[in-house]
């Protein structure tokens, strides 16, 4: 009997169907160099090939290969009735596609008690799949650092795949999304909001069970990326609401990461800067969503940070990832905290200062081409001026027409557009946050309608934090409200005509 690919999303475990799944995932560990190793509890089948396999993480996979399934996928398929169908899948099959031919397969199955999905997602097929779509992902980074540590990243992706099938799975639908992003095609965010919810219903039921503590990091880990997934698919009118379920498992991650504390003294505010400048992708970019979406929403962090620098990075993906200096992060949780009177903020004049005699340092950071070095100070200069706006409106109480509004609004939008598209149709850098202050506060005609353009262009925007698209409305309302003809606004105009185009449940 067939099942339906919409209520059972291609990965469903066969126990969740009342069959028998037969054995657990065979686990692995990195050894010397990169390597993988398998090894395998009790499995109800023979596997045809235990010995250690290499994983040579640095080698780059054939793109005109056909899939050439692994001994266990080959054992798994033997196994079933030669009427069978088989899976035939090519490295260069894009994650949706694969996602779907799964699907199909899964579908034409015959009731076996082996799991074969099981053993294609542990297969080494598949680990080549997953790092050859996540060495492209970089391909769209606007700036590319000379330090960038490759071979780092691609044993990160190895020993995040390693966790466990739901991970592999995982990330799947997560180059799913993304290559949604690159080709703009939207059509398939229901499906993906379907997949994830089905994987975090069985985190959910996981969690629940009596886990040893490093199984319980990875459930939850896997749960926040799952989380941020979901984020990127759905309205943004509920990514506030998403951020603040998943604030808990955030903070457990946080609290049991004893790398993130070496220089904390408050356990009672998470540090920001650790956080950033980590490689654990799923609190960092927690952490730029929190931030973000409390200044865009005028609404309160979920977390308290702590703000303070402890050290220059030497390598820090996020801010490349996502043109968002760190530096300029700490400041913007700083504002958020000082607007909301949070006990541990900053007081205004001194982030004020710190704004006004903010200079780039020379030599800081070296790209592969030096048009990058350029639009890098660009990018900061950009985020200087946006928060000074930012902190003279939500701290300060000034009106959009204060001179000292206006002069940062035309020098932001002058700095903006001196930074043009390079290289790659998709690499273009992230300015949700500048754009969004400079349509607050523009007063023309002609730079609302820069802005209205750049926001509401799928093109320029789909890698940036939040959906862009989704403000045009709010900043429409601004603009024939309270904004109308020009007239000067406060930040709480901004605020209300958010609160009636996005609300957000409390």
């Amino acid at each position: 009997m067939s099942r339906s690919r919409v209520t059972s999303p291609p990965w469903e475990p066969e126990s969740e169907k009342g069959l028998s799944v037969g054995s657990p995932l065979p686990m692995e560990k990195i050894g010397p160099q990169g390597t993988v190793t398998d090894y395998s509890p009790s499995q109800s089948f023979s596997c045809p090939d235990t010995s250690e396999r290499t994983f040579d993480s640095d080698q780059p996979t054939d793109g005109h290969k056909s899939l050439v399934l692994a001994p266990q996928m080959r054992q798994v398929e033997d196994c079933l009735p030669l009427s069978a169908p088989k899976l035939a899948c090519k490295i260069t099959d894009g994650p949706t596609l694969l996602i779907r031919r799964i699907a199909n397969f899964q579908s034409q199955l015959p009731y076996s008690p082996l799991d074969a999905l099981t053993t294609f997602f542990n297969s080494q097929w598949f680990f080549d799949y997953v790092l050859e779509k996540s060495d492209k992902a970089s391909d769209h980074w606007y700036f590319k650092p000379m330090n960038y540590q490759k071979k780092r990243f691609r044993k990160d992706v190895v020993r995040r795949l390693q966790n466990s099938k739901t991970t592999r799975r995982i990330a799947l639908v997560g180059m799913s999304v993304l290559e949604s992003f690159m080709t703009g095609d939207t059509s398939q965010n229901q499906l993906h909001n379907h997949w994830i919810d089905h994987i975090q219903g069985s985190l959910r039921s996981e969690l629940g069970l009596d886990l040893e503590q490093s199984e319980a990091q990875e459930r939850r880990s896997d749960f926040l990326y799952a989380s941020i997934l979901r984020m990127m698919v759905v309205h943004s009118s509920n990514t506030y609401q998403i951020l603040r379920g998943v604030t808990p498992v955030f903070l457990q991650l946080a609290f049991s990461d004893p790398t993130l504390w070496s220089n904390a003294n408050d356990i009672a505010y998470v540090p920001l800067w650790s956080l950033l400048t980590s490689e654990t992708h799923e609190i960092a970019y927690f952490a730029l969503l929190d931030c973000t979406c409390a200044m865009a929403f005028g609404l309160p962090q979920h977390v308290e940070y702590d703000t303070r620098i402890y050290s220059l990075p030497s390598y820090s993906s996020h801010q490349w990832s996502h043109n968002s200096p760190t530096e300029f992060q700490l400041v913007l949780a700083d504002i958020n905290a000082c607007r909301d009177h949070s006990p541990n903020a900053r007081d205004w004049k001194q982030i004020e200062r710190h704004l006004l005699t903010w200079q780039s340092r020379p030599g800081e950071y070296a790209f592969t081409e030096s048009w990058m070095l350029v639009a890098w100070y660009a990018v900061q200069e950009s985020w200087r001026l946006a928060l000074l706006v930012y902190l003279y409106m939500a701290v300060c109480g000034a009106h959009s027409d204060d001179t000292r509004v206006q002069s940062c609004i035309k020098q932001l939008l002058q700095v903006l557009g001196t930074i043009k598209q390079k290289g790659s149709s998709n690499a273009n850098p992230s300015f949700f946050i500048q754009y969004l202050i400079a349509g607050i506060c523009a007063s023309m005609e002609t730079h609302r309608k820069i802005v209205r353009d750049i926001l509401s262009t799928l093109e320029g925007t789909r890698f940036w934090l939040i959906q862009a698209s989704d403000f045009v409305p709010v900043l429409d309302h601004l603009w024939h409200g309270a904004a109308a003809d020009g007239h000067p606004i406060t930040w709480a105009d901004y605020v209300y005509s958010r609160g009636v185009i996005l609300p957000v449940s409390m």
